[in-house]
């Protein structure tokens, strides 16, 4: 058989074999496309439903805050409850919806100083973005809530989860970390905390309150 003759044959059979399955083949071809499609859709629909819950948590937030200086406690109080009712259906929201919802609602619960609550609102926005910006910000709130009802240890450990992350009040953080450990008694971790602040930045002015914590403590006798 010659070389043309070879390939003629090869044709008609594919030839043959895509008519006789031409309708198999195009419908996978179309679940291909449709996918594409469905995907298309799919994230197109999310954008538009995170940029709405976003846009509902805005609107709540002002509402909350429109006009706040000098009003009557019970109305304060009243708007902060109607934004926790307002807010609710979006916090198990995932992404930045639920990091912010749970922001607003932690801040709402700190004002009515149910810190347990702000604790576990300020806690689901850290576990809701990891690698968001807000981050070390939850860490940091987690730590003040901690530490408002006596949880020094996760206090410290989170000031430090704070301190550790590329985070805006960083000195803060580590200023806050050494001042629980004194609280904790434990001077050398706090001595380490302060001296990490003013290696770091010591014309800060947290360094320079550090500053002040180590040499109290020296001349207390609670480190060399």
């Amino acid at each position: 058989m010659s070389d043309k003759t070879e390939k003629k044959s090869v044709s008609e059979k594919l030839n043959g074999f895509l008519e006789k399955n031409r309708v198999c083949l195009f419908a996978v071809l179309g679940v291909a496309v449709a996918a594409v499609i469905v995907y298309a859709v799919c994230v197109s629909v999310n954008a538009k439903s995170t940029e709405k819950a976003l846009s509902a948590i805005d609107e709540i937030t002002y509402v909350l805050t429109k006009d706040s200086d000098g009003i009557e406690d019970s109305e304060a109080a009243s708007r902060r409850a109607t934004a926790k009712d307002a807010v609710a259906p979006y916090l198990s929201k995932g992404g930045v919806t639920g990091v912010r919802a749970n922001m607003l609602a932690a801040e709402i619960a700190f004002q009515d100083k149910d810190y347990a609550a702000a604790l576990d609102y300020w806690t689901a926005a850290g576990a809701k973005g990891k690698k968001a910006y807000t981050a070390p910000l939850a860490y940091y709130n987690v730590a003040v809530c901690n530490e408002q009802l006596g949880k020094l240890e996760d206090a410290a450990a989170n000031y430090k989860k704070a301190a550790d992350s590329d985070f805006v009040l960083k000195s803060h953080a580590l200023f806050s970390l050494g001042r629980v450990y004194e609280a904790m008694n434990d001077s050398a971790k706090a001595a380490e905390a302060y001296n990490t602040l003013i290696s770091a930045s010591p014309e800060d002015t947290w360094a320079k309150l550090a500053k002040s914590r180590v040499m109290d403590m020296k001349l207390k006798g609670n480190i060399q």
